[in-house]
């Protein structure tokens, strides 16, 4: 079993056979779109909110075709706010949406996180630390925790 890794100081902890990046986009919203057969995806649009974003991007297996695999959270937040703390139902104030995406027949898409707490913090240097401790039913997940500081 791989063991996670520090992805940077005061974050997450990233699976070793990936690559774990963190954005904080300002003055956008996340808009949550349903295509054609009814599955999820986020679209960045400009707006007046702050979306944070994480992705774990797993390392390509060596000849192989459609080996790649990623998980990405969004989540959209009120840049005026100092402190947060949104649970379970409540998460969908935040927007928050996992995504599975690999060539893994029925098992990949975007969710809505229904179960899980979300905290974020503000610091004196103006930083923002953002931690999610969540869990979605309906595919697997590697990643289920995300701590970050912005």
């Amino acid at each position: 079993m791989n063991q996670p890794k520090h992805n940077s100081l005061n974050s997450t902890l990233c699976p070793e056979d990936g690559v774990c990046t963190f954005e904080v986009f300002t003055n956008k919203t996340l808009n949550i779109k349903t295509d054609g057969i009814g599955a999820l995806y986020p679209e960045l649009l400009d707006g007046k909110k702050t979306v944070i974003k994480f992705e774990y991007k797993r390392h390509e297996i060596p000849n192989t075709v459609d080996g790649g695999y990623s998980e990405i959270i969004y989540a959209e937040i009120d840049p005026n706010i100092k402190e947060l703390s949104l649970e379970n139902e409540t998460l969908i104030q935040a927007k928050v949406l996992y995504g599975r995406l690999c060539f893994c027949r029925g098992e990949t898409g975007y969710f809505y996180v229904n179960e899980g707490v979300l905290n974020i913090s503000s610091h004196t240097d103006g930083s923002k630390t953002y931690k999610l401790d969540f869990k979605v039913y309906e595919v697997p997940q590697v990643l289920t925790s995300i701590k970050e500081r912005s």
